[in-house]
């Protein structure tokens, strides 16, 4: 396998790799949501452990673990959609330069 080759590969991986990321943030259904091993339900609420222990007072709420992750969609479709381009942009130019190669 050629350079090229080898390196056209990897630059539809990456573009594989973003347009994944994108759709993952589009379509994934929202996790099972879990506090210490437990699921949670809407209206749970769960206590952080800290390593000795105490929990120091602070909760989170099953509403906000959820808005948590929904918050991060967003910013995972935009990384994934940029990735996704780059990836695309990379491929294109190394088709162009073998295509280029060839003409010569």
């Amino acid at each position: 396998m050629t350079r090229l080759a080898r390196a056209r590969i990897l630059h539809l991986v990456v573009l594989v790799a973003g347009l994944v990321a994108f759709g993952w943030a589009l379509f994934a259904p929202v996790a099972t949501v879990r506090c210490h091993d437990q699921v949670m339900r809407p209206g749970d609420v769960c206590s952080y452990a800290s390593l000795d222990g105490t929990t120091k007072g602070r909760t989170q709420s099953y509403e906000e673990r959820v808005a948590t992750e929904k918050s991060a969609r967003p910013v995972v479709g935009v990384v994934g959609i940029l990735v996704a381009g780059f990836g695309g942009s990379l491929l294109w130019s190394a088709t162009k330069r073998a295509r280029a190669g060839q003409a010569a």
